[in-house]
């Protein structure tokens, strides 16, 4: 950072850090100098078309993510006098140790004016002037009262609820000066709010918040050999997450399929032509999902795609399927299998199987249990067909890849807690769980012997749906 000049004193600043030999100022990481200028341009008058600018920095470990939303806030106080800057985390504990002790780090003793430890606020010496900077637990974003603050910036913001967000927004407003909210932490799972206002097609998209991606790679010179090694040597979705800085999920138990090797069973798929299409389904009231997949001649299975929406209604989501069928594959025959549960009436008193029949979609289904489904599964990913894995997923099914390597887990138990027939089945969430039970409903109909009694009943249904198909073109009866 240039000089800062004062009544008093000039001081060289060196808000990334300093070499411990030279004392030399390090310079921004390219990222870092990005947040600077997006935070120059919010000064000048730009990016308010849509509200308030939000800057929302995603970071790996030892990334230099908190210096790099604070320095572009600390610029600012120091060059215009009369800012009220916020700087605040849920916890007051943690913000002591995280964002005050970086902010301390960066400003000198000499530039503090005045200081008030017990209501954590600080004066401090601005060109022409002072600025005040208040340190908030944001546990309870009603404290702030009618405070209003020319920056925000929120450490670990993942932390914090939606509707917290909102307000601390609506609290980004000093006078006529140019207001902005900096945010930044680690990587939130899939379905996150932080994940949802970044996301054009969702609900809660926030057009004036604006996601910047800050890996460790970036400060990959200023770690020990040591410690560069621990995260090579981190497992994938855990070196995805905490070192590429990826959305995504991490084990929270013991995962459901151990077998799955993402290393072994990850590889680009390529579409059969003379083959159909497999479609997996799981329907429900807040989440779905489907994979299309295709068997080879040899038996293997390569699952192509995914999708896996939230919040979208039956009719849209079995609409969506035929669009991104005829999108991604054109028009081909495809086979289907779901959810058993598709025969059941929702509120509306429509079964799902009734609306995939207008559709003319046929769902083949069979009454499964998690004993029947998951040793088969857990077994197929063992097998080898000609040296290669039985099953193959594709990279751009990254949900059901986070899901089969743990995201899709037992719960935890704790220590004394008895193994209930409950706590023996798979967690289920809003992410992970939908197309892991997709992939399952396609597996044990695909996979799982069927004895004779078995298969004559589903010959039988198979008839009777066959018949209601070709018979009307209305609603089934069931």
């Amino acid at each position: 950072m240039a000089p800062t000049a004062t009544d008093e004193l000039s001081l060289t600043l060196a808000p990334y850090g300093a070499d411990p030999e030279t004392g030399q100022a390090y310079p921004p990481h390219p990222t870092q100098e990005n947040i600077r200028q997006w935070a120059r341009e919010v000064r000048a008058g730009q990016h308010a078309e849509h509200g308030i600018p939000v800057l929302y920095l995603q970071h790996g470990v030892n990334a230099g993510g908190t210096r790099g939303v604070l320095t572009p806030a600390i610029e600012y106080l120091l060059e215009t006098p009369g800012l009220n800057v916020l700087i605040g985390r849920k916890d007051f504990a943690d913000l002591r140790l995280s964002g005050m002790e970086t902010f301390f780090r960066i400003i000198p003793p000499e530039l503090i004016a005045e200081q008030n430890v017990q209501e954590h606020r600080y004066v401090i010496r601005a060109q022409g002037g002072s600025s005040t900077v208040f340190f908030r637990e944001l546990k309870d974003t009603k404290g702030l009262g009618s405070q209003e603050f020319a920056v925000i910036v929120v450490i670990e913001a993942h932390e914090l609820s939606l509707s917290m967000y909102r307000t601390l927004k609506q609290r980004c407003r000093q006078g006529q000066l140019p207001s902005l909210m900096l945010l930044e932490g680690n990587p939130p799972t899939e379905g996150h709010w932080l994940t949802n206002l970044c996301n054009p097609t969702h609900p809660d998209y926030d057009p004036s918040l604006q996601r910047i991606t800050l890996t460790s790679k970036e400060n990959w010179n200023y770690m020990t050999e040591a410690y560069r090694k621990d995260l090579e040597q981190m497992p994938p979705m855990w070196f995805r997450r905490f070192v590429m800085a990826e959305v995504g999920g991490l084990p929270d138990g013991t995962p459901v399929y151990p077998a799955f090797i993402e290393r072994l069973h990850v590889q680009d798929t390529a579409l059969i032509p003379d083959r159909p299409m497999l479609r997996f389904w799981d329907f429900g009231l807040r989440a779905t999902a489907c994979l299309w997949a295709q068997q080879e001649d040899a038996g293997r299975l390569l699952v192509h795609r995914e999708w896996c929406p939230h919040e979208v209604p039956e009719t849209a989501f079995i609409e969506g399927v035929i669009q991104r069928t005829n999108l991604w594959y054109g028009e081909r025959a495809c086979k289907d299998f779901g959810d058993p549960a598709a025969t059941h009436r929702d509120p509306e008193g429509i079964a799902t199987l009734t609306r995939l029949q207008q559709q003319r979609i046929r769902l083949i289904y069979r009454q499964t249990t998690y004993g029947d489904r998951i040793p088969l599964i857990n077994k197929k990913f063992c097998e080898l067909i000609h040296g290669q894995p039985a099953i193959v997923v594709s990279p751009l099914c990254r949900t059901l890849i986070e899901g089969l390597s743990g995201g899709y887990h037992y719960p935890t138990l704790d220590e004394g807690d008895a193994l209930t027939t409950r706590r023996d089945q798979p967690f289920h969430d809003a992410v992970y769980s939908h197309p892991c039970n997709a992939f399952e409903y396609g597996m044990v109909n695909l996979y799982l012997p069927t004895s004779p009694a078995g298969q004559a009943k589903r010959q039988a249904e198979s008839r009777r749906i066959r018949e209601q198909l070709e018979g009307a073109v209305g609603t089934a009866i069931f």
